[in-house]
C-alpha cells in the first residue's frame, strides 16, 4: 500500500464517520402536537425512552433506519 492508498483509505473512513455523524447530531427537534414529540416524517409520536436514548431527534426508529439506509 502506498501513501496514495492510505489517503483514500481515510478520506472514505472520514466520510463514513461524519455521515454518521450528522445523522446523529442534535437538531432543532421534533415537532410538536399537543404537546408530543412526533416523527417529522411520519407523524407518529416519538418514545420518550428514544428522545432520551438520542436528544434531539426529529425521526422516529422506522423511519431514521429508512433514512439511514438510503
Amino acid at each position: 500500500m502506498d501513501e496514495a492508498d492510505y489517503a483514500q483509505n481515510y478520506e472514505t473512513m472520514d466520510r463514513a464517520v461524519a455521515l454518521t455523524n450528522r445523522n446523529r447530531r442534535p437538531g432543532p427537534g421534533a415537532p410538536l402536537v399537543d404537546g408530543v414529540p412526533v416523527c417529522r416524517e411520519c407523524g407518529d409520536p416519538i418514545p420518550p425512552a428514544r428522545l432520551k436514548a438520542v436528544p434531539g431527534c426529529d425521526l422516529c426508529r422506522d423511519c431514521q433506519a429508512e433514512a439511514d439506509q438510503g
